[in-house]
């Protein structure tokens, strides 16, 4: 146990547990005593000190013996993997795509918060439920994306050091950024049919009004009762929610159409039919895309944390914590 390669894997193996990352760890044996690592608390003198003590195994049935008090087959008690130290500087790569994920997908939940949630759902509660989820989703996202800034940071300042290693081997962190991922994606997975149904019922509503064949000569075509009737029609199928109405009211406000003009009993002009009938396509195609973004940003985030930590850094959480945990029993962190 004198080589260092044998000495650093041991150091990794105590910082493993919890308690141990304050320690100062020393080393004597071979007629040497020296410090192998100061640990985290370097401020103040540490609350423990872990020595290593060098051993010699001059008799194979020593090792045996030690090896069935420690629960182990006898003739393998030095074939067990030796825990490895992990730098820093090896796990750049998977660090930035996890950072650059987290912080992508928070984007897309604080873009889902600003627009609104769940325009095409009419019940109280189920929108106040969307609501909850978006503000939870986008709460968990930006801890996950600080976090990941965070160890990002810790690679570029410190890149030969292991503390990356020992954070995941710190349960309580750990299981902290697991719980947060699981929150993140309980929310996204409990929104995903709302928002699939609000993709359903946009693009019907945008099928119907392509089924019209609204143009500027069909309307100009018409009488001026007869636009008013067909636009009426439309105007009220993309209407169907008072969120919708809303920012369908918005827009016509904006193109300098009132609710005076849509009412006069002589009907409307071709101008104005032609304004509401591009202000009905306009909002119909930005609720596609709202809608459209927040099915996949709930798919997203459930990828993400499905992938291994090795391939996306602290983008990988609960899910893939799950599949190693049914797959070996254990986590994969």
């Amino acid at each position: 146990m004198s080589s260092d390669p044998e000495i650093l894997s041991l150091v990794a193996a105590l910082r493993r547990f919890p308690g141990l990352d304050e320690c100062l760890i020393g080393y004597e044996g071979n007629g040497q005593s020296r410090v192998l690592d100061f640990g985290t608390n370097r401020s103040s003198p540490a609350r423990c000190v872990a020595v290593v003590i060098e051993e010699v195994d001059a008799d194979p049935s020593t090792g045996d013996e030690l090896a069935q008090f420690a629960g182990l087959p006898a003739g393998r008690s030095g074939t067990q993997p030796q825990p490895s130290i992990i730098s820093n500087r090896s796990r750049v790569a998977s660090e930035l795509v996890g950072a650059g994920v987290s912080c992508s997908l928070t984007v897309v939940s604080a873009v889902g918060v600003a627009a609104g949630a769940a325009a095409e759902i009419p019940t109280v509660g189920a929108s106040t439920f969307l609501i909850v989820a978006a503000w939870t989703g986008l709460a968990t996202g930006g801890v996950q994306c600080l976090n990941g800034l965070v160890r990002v940071g810790a690679i570029f300042s410190a890149p030969d050091d292991n503390s990356l290693q020992r954070w995941d081997s710190n349960l309580s962190y750990s299981m902290g950024i697991l719980l947060v991922d699981g929150l993140g994606i309980a929310s996204g997975l409990g929104s995903l049919p709302f928002a699939a149904r609000n993709l359903w019922a946009t693009l019907s509503r945008q099928r119907g009004f392509i089924a019209t064949g609204l143009s500027f000569n069909s309307l100009r075509a018409m009488n001026r009762l007869e636009r008013l009737r067909t636009i009426s029609d439309v105007f009220e199928e993309a209407a169907k929610t008072s969120e919708g109405r809303e920012a369908l009211v918005k827009a016509a406000r904006a193109a300098e159409i009132g609710s005076a003009t849509i009412q006069r009993t002589t009907g409307i002009s071709v101008r104005h039919a032609e304004t509401l009938r591009r202000v009905i396509s306009d909002e119909t195609a930005r609720r596609i895309a709202s809608s459209l973004r927040d099915v996949l940003g709930s798919m997203a985030s459930v990828g993400a944390s499905a992938t291994p930590a090795s391939l996306t850094g602290s983008a990988s959480g609960s899910v893939n914590y799950i599949i190693n945990l049914i797959d070996a029993g254990t986590p994969g962190r």
